[in-house]
């Protein structure tokens, strides 16, 4: 692709994508030598570039600049907002995200992205390419970018999904797997689930360069193994969190607990609903009162 002029809209957003959009404009990025030009006039573009989730007002408005806009009409969606609403998802004058309204091409994933990150998906949509010489290229120290989640270190726990003030994280139970699944999309990349995951399965890293054709790839996903029931055979926990919590209890917190491994591992395996069950309840007390002695012996 040659020449691209670009046209900028913003509806409702908090304007943290359009302080990273005009950094792009920073003799340093080069955008001329790209072959992009920012215009004044929707009817002087052939490129729409969108921030912001859309509201009642601004979706009129959108649809007379989509009007204006010259073939080949490529829309681009910049930032979270623009993808999923992300945290302005709930408000009463949404409307939807922009490609509910209009036919969008691209999105950068972000929160906001970085002017970096605009940069390579521009150059990356007109075929350029960009010697990143610069350390500005390099995420910063400290830089919250997209999920990666270790397969071998995740319990499924949920912790994550109940901490995310975005909810940007599903918990997904299937017949016999739990599914984690993360929207970077509908993310504010707070790092509150990186902090909160007990066996830091999940974290942050400094990728940045998330563009994309279709935002429902803008996801990381894991899948863990439910625990079937030992009495009823219905699946009701992840195995592996049964597994972390009885590793946590007899090998770190309660070492002297060690011999009643599988009686514990045995309560462990029993559903909630059949815990309720006048024998099942009975067992559970006799296995109480087994480690109540054995604290008691060493006090």
């Amino acid at each position: 692709m040659g020449k691209i002029s670009v046209y900028r809209f913003l509806s409702a957003g908090c304007n943290g994508c359009d302080v990273q959009i005009l950094e792009c404009l920073a003799p340093r990025y080069r955008l001329m030598e790209l072959g992009v030009e920012v215009v004044e006039k929707p009817e002087e573009a052939n490129v729409l570039v969108l921030t912001g989730g859309m509201n009642i007002k601004g979706k009129n408005e959108l649809l007379k600049v989509y009007k204006k806009i010259n073939p080949p009409k490529i829309v681009v969606a910049v930032g979270n907002c623009a993808l999923t609403k992300e945290i302005f998802d709930k408000g009463y004058t949404m409307v939807g995200p922009p490609d509910q309204i209009i036919p969008v091409n691209y999105y950068i994933p972000g929160c906001p992205p970085r002017p970096q990150a605009i940069i390579k998906a521009v150059a990356e949509i007109l075929g350029a390419k960009i010697e990143e010489k610069e350390d500005y290229w390099l995420a910063p120290e400290g830089f919250r970018g997209k999920h990666e989640i270790d397969k071998e270190k995740c319990i499924g726990c949920g912790a994550c999904a109940q901490i995310c003030t975005a909810d940007a994280i599903e918990i997904i139970d299937g017949p016999d797997k739990r599914i984690v699944r993360v929207n970077y999309g509908h993310c504010s990349f707070c790092a509150f689930c990186q902090d909160e995951c007990p066996t830091q399965a999940i974290r942050l890293t400094k990728e940045y360069h998330l563009l994309t054709s279709d935002r429902q790839t803008a996801k990381v996903v894991n899948e863990v193994n439910l625990a079937n029931c030992s009495i009823c055979g219905n699946t009701f926990m992840p195995q592996p969190q049964i597994e972390w919590a009885l590793k946590r209890v007899v090998e770190e917190k309660a070492p002297k607990y060690k011999e009643f491994y599988h009686d514990i591992l045995s309560a462990l395996s029993v559903c909630t609903k059949c815990r309720r069950e006048i024998k099942n309840v009975v067992e559970a007390k006799k296995l109480l009162v087994k480690l109540s002695e054995k604290l008691g012996n060493y006090n």
